[in-house]
């Protein structure tokens, strides 16, 4: 018969931390490599595609000689809204979810000065921030399935004492009496032994946070003719995501589990730098062609983590449940970021406006995790090489591609951009396509830009890793809208 074993100390030691928090997946390094071209309601209208032509703050962090072209000081600032719909599809089960958020993708300072020596035309400098990428998402997903959470417990449990489990995984199960060893041999059981039936599943996810980059920059404009800039980018990190799963017997067709809670959240901060180096070279009165090098970016990290299980079955002697939480958690760690390089081309059509195009070089593969700068043990070391591998093993370098243009109309701005990205998923060929327009107005001492941006992607999501559900996970079908305001003086 099913008992309720002794409740027992969880042993918080350093090697469980870092087992629950990087055992749920190498794929966390995307977090901090896939960006968007964010920033300015002019930049976003064309699609981020400024790279040859610069003078605007959003397009310095795509290649930083862009600020050469500057040739009055500016502040500007922008305010968006974004708009984020996520179908999470279970089976034949589709639940949609939306929710929207304010946000400041952008807040800039350009002050522009014209050296004695004749051939440098300006040196300008810059600084403010642009926004990366924004985290918030929110998704459900639930529908009749076989298998469940506890099953992984089990498999990850085996072999192993009971003050040996991982605290925020196995250990806590054991202590909620999800698992427990009858025979004390090392061999866990559960009520899902044998269990073959569909029965109910949910989960719930809010992510919620971005990334940005503060920049200082400096670029100069030779001649007229070649126009050079570097900036130094610190990145800002406050990520949050909390996720409750949820099983239920409602069918009553399960001998003893009646319904589980498994909730987990993670709180991350942290910072890091980069460098980016940038060139623009005037062809002729019409051609641009850019060039920029961004380094990988150096960010070092902290997790604050908690989970909770709750657990309710009914045998003999009644319905039983029980709840734990252990302590908080906390780890420090460091990541790197893949290099890029962007080439860019455009034109300016008289003074019609101007057309862009470039193409932009990332490899995902080589992202690495580091594990061991504060901690120096053989544990760390193989978890980190683990990682690293996996991350090699299963990314790819891509290449993804922008495009956009502006017309000009009197005062008026009209813009339109397209951007192709492509799947840092090692044998996927496809493209996430994301599509804008804007509009602006100039005068001559301010302006005004407003921009719409659509971004539509499908991806595959698991609750936990390990083959245990069927269906294996949901089918995340993610419509982002971004509307963003930027005003802004010269002087």
């Amino acid at each position: 018969m099913r008992y309720i074993p002794n409740k027992y100390l969880l042993a918080l030691t350093f090697l469980l931390i870092l087992n629950w928090a990087y055992s749920q997946s190498y794929s966390e390094i995307l977090q901090y490599s896939l960006t968007e071209v964010d920033g300015s309601a002019r930049t976003v209208g064309v699609g981020g595609s400024l790279g040859a032509l610069g003078a605007d703050f959003g397009a310095i962090t795509q290649n930083p000689a862009g600020l050469g072209r500057y040739r009055r000081s500016e502040f500007n600032i922008t305010i968006g809204l974004d708009k984020t719909q996520t179908d999470a599809t279970y089976g034949t089960n589709t639940l949609g979810t939306a929710k929207s958020y304010m946000q400041l993708p952008n807040l800039g300072m350009v002050i522009t000065s014209r050296p004695k020596n004749i051939r440098w035309k300006t040196m300008n400098f810059a600084i403010g921030y642009n926004r990366q990428i924004s985290y918030n998402r929110n998704f459900t997903f639930e529908g009749d399935g076989q298998g469940s959470l506890i099953q992984k417990f089990v498999a990850d449990a085996n072999g192993y004492q009971a003050d040996e489990l991982d605290p925020y995984g196995a250990g806590l199960a054991a202590s909620v009496s999800a698992i427990y060893d009858d025979n004390n041999d090392l061999n866990y059981e559960s009520d899902f032994n044998g269990v073959l039936d569909t029965f109910y599943h949910r989960q719930e996810v809010s992510n919620k946070g971005n990334m940005g980059e503060l920049t200082v920059a400096l670029a100069g404009n030779y001649e007229e003719k070649l126009s050079v800039g570097l900036a130094v980018g610190v990145a800002l990190v406050d990520f949050q995501k909390e996720k409750s799963y949820y099983e239920e017997d409602k069918k009553e067709s399960i001998l003893y589990f009646d319904k589980l809670r498994y909730d987990e959240s993670v709180s991350t901060s942290g910072t890091g730098f980069n460098l980016k180096l940038g060139l623009i070279y005037k062809v002729n009165q019409t051609v641009r062609a850019g060039l920029a090098v961004h380094s990988p970016t150096w960010i070092s990290l902290s997790d604050s983590y908690t989970n909770t299980m709750f657990y309710q079955y009914t045998d003999g002697n009644g319905t039983s449940s029980a709840e734990d939480t252990p302590e908080d958690g906390l780890f420090d760690y460091k990541v790197k970021t893949p290099w890029r390089a962007v080439g860019s081309l455009g034109a300016i059509v008289g003074r019609k406006g101007f057309v862009n195009a470039e193409v932009e070089m990332v490899d995902y593969s080589v992202g690495t995790f580091n594990l061991t700068s504060d901690l120096k043990t053989e544990e760390t070391r193989l978890l980190e090489k683990q990682l690293n591998q996996s991350i090699a093993k299963e990314f790819q370098q891509t290449v993804n591609f922008r495009v956009g243009g502006e017309y000009a109309y009197n005062n008026l701005r009209f813009r339109a951009g397209l951007g192709m990205y492509g799947s840092p998923i090692a044998g996927e060929n496809s493209f996430k396509k994301v599509y804008s327009t804007g509009i602006g107005f100039r005068e001559d001492g301010f302006f005004v830009d407003l921009a719409y941006r659509l971004s539509q992607g499908e991806e595959g999501y698991s609750p936990f890793e390990g083959d245990y559900l069927k269906p294996n996970g949901a089918v995340l079908d993610t419509r982002k809208s971004t509307l963003s305001l930027t005003l802004g003086v010269k002087f």
